[in-house]
């Protein structure tokens, strides 16, 4: 084999190995700039779930008045109102709705507090969800502010109590100025024997009623 020949060979393997080793270095700076390409896009789509649920927990926290307590929305009446988990909610409607969200006459309570939340009737409407009078025990009731949606409302209710039993018990009502519904409120506690005192019953109840907002 002449010299020639052998040079032409030689020169052939070193382009060879040239070329190789070019595209491999292409094919890495490729590859890096790929991997740092899918890096940047998988930090932003982390930042925008954070973000969302960031966003997310602000407005459940502005939504919720309460911490810890439920939400009641009512697709009839359009309000909002929260109670606290171990209160429960009956549809007192008559008839009866077909499911509670449209109910007509909501009862939201436990042994010791309620809030009646009824639609306002009309002037020529009769009164099936609010109560029409009381016993020949009961007597006018002390004047108090409650708030509701923002708004405070002054009423006088009904009260009648044995106070060297321990035992208390009132109702009052408010027509929020938005015109959908009627409230009524009240405590029944016995501070002798049972487990709350008339003030936390009654702190319990006017933060329910705060709670209540007009809603579409």
């Amino acid at each position: 084999m002449s010299e020639k020949t052998i040079l032409i060979i030689v020169l052939v393997i070193l382009g060879t190995l040239i070329l190789a080793s070019g595209s491999y270095a292409g094919y890495r700076f490729w590859k890096h700039n790929q991997d740092l390409k899918e890096q940047e896009k998988n930090s932003a789509e982390n930042e925008e779930l954070v973000e969302s649920d960031e966003s997310q927990t602000s407005d459940e926290s502005e939504q919720t008045i309460n911490s810890g307590w439920l939400e009641y929305k009512n697709y009839s009446n359009k309000y909002r109102i929260e109670y606290p988990s171990e209160a429960k909610i009956t549809d007192m409607s008559d008839p009866a709705a077909e499911n509670i969200e449209y109910s007509s006459c909501l009862k939201i309570s436990t042994e010791n507090y309620y809030v009646l939340i009824g639609t306002a009737p009309e002037d020529d409407d009769p009164i099936t969800c609010f109560r029409t009078g009381v016993g020949t025990d009961w007597g006018q009731g002390p004047t108090e502010t409650v708030t509701a949606a923002g708004m405070e409302y002054t009423t006088t209710g009904m009260h009648t109590e044995a106070a060297s039993a321990g035992y208390y018990q009132d109702f009052f009502m408010i027509s929020p100025v938005d015109g959908r519904v009627k409230i009524e409120y009240g405590t029944d506690v016995n501070e002798k024997y049972g487990s709350i005192s008339k003030v936390d019953a009654k702190e319990i109840v006017h933060k329910i009623i705060a709670s209540y907002s007009p809603a579409e």
